[in-house]
């Protein structure tokens, strides 16, 4: 090796290495605008759907990212996005349009299962419409997702029949419809959609009074919306456990769940959340007696309530600081809160809260020393109870769950979708890193085919070594027995007839009788030798009936049965094409005599449209798997079958027979 060598060696190496690193930036940036498309989702997924801002504009940064990356699904999510941030407000139709772009799109890059997705949502615009209707649909779209294996969709389907059969107050099937997605999801360890589907779980349970199971599944839910930082749903399973706790009243406990609820709806910036949370904890600090820390929740409320101006907030915080009011002795500011109750349901006519602020008149008249107006207003509170149906439970601790239903159960849907994506996002972040180890082991793996080849190589060439001895031995073989055919048989059979004729010759004897017969005989001889090196009668009689003679004495001379079935729908193979079948069948009948012990073989030619196929089987004691399967008759059968340009299959095993296929 020359000094030069090293030198030019790292020349090499560095030149390869500066080949490849515009391909390693690419894949860099790539991998960093994917992790960029995520992070934005989940921050469009933590925003609250009551701040149009964010949504959108992190929308927008998503659009253009997905548009930069050549993703253009992801724009139909970011639309998906937008349609439930208008169902949320209520904007109906807003919300159909957007849906309907999400499709589109879905439509256009051949996405399935973002179309599956957003169809979902829009069969909840039905839901809320037509509950027959929407149940058809969810059935069909579950058929889809089920066809296609679309786990988290089929989720959010048997989420949604149970939110449906609870609206119609088919409790039993709702329960039946969760335990179906819990199932799926425990089984594919879908975290997330395991934590709302026990949320769901425990509020039916909480209104059947089940409150032990309904707090374990809550506290359940809990653990996995913590470990899967699902914001919303942690903020549905604190409030519902603190209604489940106010319900054996475990007030404390209650206390520290809606104290929770308060602190996670504000981190997320739900406004609704954190007012039904202040008043759900006003309520939770005034059964435990804490008066002070009541009016403080109440009085945030309220603060909240006065800019969010939602009719049902306004009169449930109203009606709460009435109550606290008339525990404090307040009594001013009690029949304040009566009135401004009274001047909302003017407008906003609910027998609900009407009947709510009946109780509130009666425990102020009751604290004023008013008995007689106390009782009358006790009486029409009855009254009016008796005569609406309740849904949900008639305690007056979960009339604000009816305000969180629908949010609980749409963010439910969005949120798997929005993980549903997230997943799909780091499953494509993945890819690119295997794209990126694929360039640095792409050299080891041409490495390892180069590798494979040769080895073929060498053993294609090891079993044609083999077959070159194995017919130089069967050559030497033959040669010997036609020695031995012409020497013992013909040879013995003319030197009688020689014998004869000299005999004849010098008058030893006078007659040459059965000479004629010998020499017939030492013609028929000659006749078969000749024929077993050259079927001559290919050329004369055809492969057909060269092929039935030998059948024919082979089952004249053994105790076999032997078929044949011969159609070549009138066209011929050609002499070298018949000559190959001809030794092909004569060596597996040969086979069959001498090692296969078979009563019976068939064989068949038959042209099958532009194919011929030539089938040979006997129901010998086959080849067993230890037995060489490539011994000198099944090579040259192999070899024969190549050179007609067919395709060998062999079909055996111990005391199975043999079944050869020749695909021509």
């Amino acid at each position: 090796m020359t000094t030069h060598e090293p030198i030019i060696a790292m020349s090499k190496r560095l030149l390869i290495v500066l080949l490849l690193l515009p391909a390693f930036q690419v894949l860099y940036a790539q991998k960093t605008d994917l992790q960029r498309l995520e992070d934005l989702k989940l921050r469009i997924k933590q925003a609250t759907y009551y701040d149009s801002s964010t949504v959108f504009t992190l929308g927008n940064q998503c659009i253009r990212l997905a548009k930069k990356l050549h993703k253009e699904n992801e724009i139909g999510y970011v639309y998906q996005y937008y349609g439930s941030f208008n169902y949320y407000a209520n904007n109906l139709n807003q919300a159909k349009k957007y849906y309907s772009k999400s499709i589109s799109i879905g439509e256009k890059t051949k996405d399935y299962k973002l179309i599956n997705s957003t169809m979902i949502r829009l069969n909840f615009l039905t839901l809320d419409q037509d509950a027959l209707k929407a149940e058809d649909g969810f059935r069909k779209l579950l058929q889809e997702a089920q066809k296609r294996n679309y786990i988290e969709n089929q989720l959010e389907i048997y989420n949604g029949f149970g939110i449906m059969y609870e609206t119609r107050l088919m409790y039993d099937k709702a329960t039946e419809s969760y335990l179906k997605g819990l199932r799926i999801s425990e089984k594919y360890d879908k975290k997330f959609a395991t934590g709302y589907l026990l949320n769901n779980l425990a509020l039916l349970k909480l209104k059947a009074k089940k409150y032990e199971e309904a707090k374990k599944d809550l506290e359940r839910a809990l653990v996995l919306s913590t470990e899967t930082n699902e914001s919303r749903l942690r903020l549905n399973v604190l409030n519902n456990l603190g209604l489940v706790t106010h319900e054996i009243k475990d007030y404390k406990g209650s206390v520290i769940h809606y104290k929770q609820t308060v602190s996670e709806a504000k981190k997320i910036g739900f406004p609704a959340g954190i007012l039904a949370a202040y008043i759900n904890l006003s309520s939770s600090y005034l059964d435990n007696k804490q008066l002070t820390e009541a009016s403080k929740s109440s009085d945030s409320a309220l603060a909240i309530v006065q800019t969010y101006r939602d009719p049902l907030f306004l009169i449930n915080a109203y009606i709460m600081r009435g109550m606290v009011s008339t525990e404090q002795k307040d009594f001013a500011t009690a029949k304040r809160c009566i009135d401004s109750v009274q001047l909302f349901l003017k407008s906003y006519n609910d027998p609900n809260f009407r009947k709510e602020l009946i109780a509130l008149q009666s425990k102020l008249a009751s604290a004023q020393g008013n008995f007689r107006l106390a009782y009358d207003l006790e009486r029409e509170y009855s009254s009016l109870s008796d005569s609406i149906r309740e849904v949900s439970n008639e305690n007056e601790q979960t009339r604000l769950q009816t305000i969180y239903g629908k949010e609980r159960l749409e963010n439910a849907l969005t949120d798997s979708k929005q993980r549903n994506k997230i997943l799909r996002t780091r499953s494509e972040l993945k890819s690119a890193n295997y794209r990126f180890i694929f360039l640095v082991v792409l050299s080891v793996f041409l490495l390892v085919i180069a590798a494979i080849y040769i080895y073929n190589v060498r053993k294609s060439r090891q079993i044609k070594s083999i077959f070159s001895q194995k017919l130089i031995e069967q050559i030497d073989e033959e040669r010997s027995r036609i020695s031995k055919d012409l020497h013992d048989d013909i040879g013995q059979s003319l030197a009688v007839v020689k014998s004869k004729l000299n005999l004849f010759v010098t008058g030893k004897i006078t007659q040459l009788d059965g000479v004629d017969t010998e020499i017939g005989d030492i013609l028929e001889q000659t006749r078969v030798l000749s024929h077993q090196l050259h079927p001559t009668a290919l050329e004369k009689i055809g492969l057909e009936r060269a092929l039935n003679s030998i059948i024919e004495k082979t089952q004249s001379g053994t105790d076999m049965l032997c078929h044949f079935d011969f159609d070549l729908g009138g066209k011929d193979l050609g002499l070298e094409t018949s000559s190959q079948i001809y030794r092909i069948i004569q060596e597996c009948i040969s086979n069959t005599i001498k090692h296969a012990h078979a009563s019976a073989l068939k064989v068949s030619i038959i042209r099958n449209n532009d194919e011929l196929v030539i089938q040979y089987r006997d129901n010998g004691i086959g080849i067993s798997d230890a037995q060489d399967k490539l011994g000198l008759g099944l090579l040259t059968i192999h070899e024969r079958t190549a050179i007609i340009g067919g395709r060998l299959e062999m079909k055996t095993g111990t005391n199975k027979g043999i079944f050869l296929t020749i695909t021509i």
